[in-house]
């Protein structure tokens, strides 16, 4: 994800077209940033009074555990992400459900090799060696 632009960028973008310098694309352009950008930052100055880049997100922390993806991956035996994906699901319901992807992205995370096999079906490998020489 790009940097926000610096604090001075901004007040100047918005003293400009306050300034009467010119209309939005105008002063886009002079500027270099998009008209949508000028316009955003132009109203959060009247609403808030600062043009201050806001803190970026951090979306929503999982809920898959390592402990439950190990089980899962011994009592299975060699299984692909989707059926350790079926697995984690059964029994589940609703928002407790979780995306392949988000099985995926958790094996990764615990330090799983996820990868296709010769029939072309994703299947979890064991852990990388990089993964099981921090945890010695």
């Amino acid at each position: 994800m790009a940097e926000a632009y610096s604090i001075e960028l901004r007040e100047r973008v918005v003293n400009a077209y306050e300034a009467g310098e010119g209309t939005y694309p105008e002063v886009a352009a002079r500027f270099s940033v998009g008209e949508a950008t000028v316009k955003r930052w132009v109203w959060r100055f009247h609403e808030e009074g600062s043009v201050e880049a806001r803190p970026k997100g951090g979306g929503n922390r999982s809920s898959i555990t390592e402990a439950s993806l190990e089980a899962l991956i011994t009592k299975l035996r060699d299984p692909t992400a989707g059926e350790v994906t079926a697995e984690y699901n059964r029994g589940r319901r609703g928002r407790a459900r979780v995306h392949v992807s988000s099985i995926k992205r958790a094996l990764h995370r615990f330090g799983y090799v996820v990868k296709k096999s010769g029939d072309g079906r994703w299947r979890v490998s064991g852990r990388t060696s990089l993964r099981d020489a921090k945890h010695s």
